[in-house]
């Protein structure tokens, strides 16, 4: 079961008797692509609650971007591992990122839309299951406005799936600041991982921070 940042079910996979089915979010269907019965989706839940019990949950756990980490581009500022990214509000298109629970597994992205003076950020959590508690989506136009103050206790106006006007929101800005913090609870089978993992040592991992750190010094 796939669940959006909502907690929707919006992908269900059933082997049912020599085929397996597939829930898009609405309908059953088969292999085929036809509608067809397929279960409960209070059944599978409880059935997957059941079937592997040994779990160890992570509660109250954060899921940000991965990005710049601030406790590296400003020493003393914070403990926490909290990344932010720079974005380039110049150039329209969708422009996704990836978020990582913990700061170390890859559970989701975030989109980013720019088009027509406003931006709209919105995310997904294809691997689960996970809750999401209080959600943080703020935008800065300055990295001074990101205090210590704001970091132990992360509460912005803006919202997720909202768009921002860039004149009026964001002053009118050509890159402006990124950071999200939600508070969520997930869960692992004990002794296994199948979520892939962040490392600040991997290439591409590399290659997107020498990129976001020139967007940063272009706007000091």
């Amino acid at each position: 079961m796939v669940y959006d940042g909502s907690g929707n079910v919006i992908r269900a996979e059933y082997e049912n008797g020599s085929q397996e089915i597939t829930f898009d979010g609405s309908v059953w269907r088969n292999a085929s692509g036809e509608e067809t019965s397929g279960p409960e989706l209070e059944f599978m839940y409880r059935y997957y609650e059941n079937y592997a019990p040994d779990y160890i949950v992570y509660a109250d756990n954060t899921l940000g971007l991965i990005g710049l980490p601030l406790r590296e581009l400003y020493p003393g500022l914070t403990d926490q591992w909290y990344h932010i990214v720079p974005v380039d509000l110049t150039q329209e298109g969708v422009f996704r990122y990836d978020l990582a629970a913990s700061s170390v597994y890859k559970m989701g992205f975030c989109e980013v839309t720019v088009r027509d003076g406003k931006v709209t950020v919105d995310y997904q959590i294809p691997h689960g299951p996970i809750d999401v508690g209080e959600q943080c989506l703020a935008w800065f136009t300055d990295v001074r406005d990101i205090t210590g103050e704001f970091l132990e206790n992360p509460r912005s106006r803006f919202r997720f799936g909202e768009p921002a006007d860039i004149r009026e929101d964001l002053q009118g800005k050509n890159i402006a600041i990124l950071f999200i913090c939600n508070r969520v609870t997930y869960r692992m089978l004990s002794g296994h991982s199948f979520l892939p993992e962040y490392h600040a040592t991997n290439p591409a991992v590399k290659a997107l921070r020498q990129d976001l750190q020139e967007l940063l010094s272009r706007m000091e």
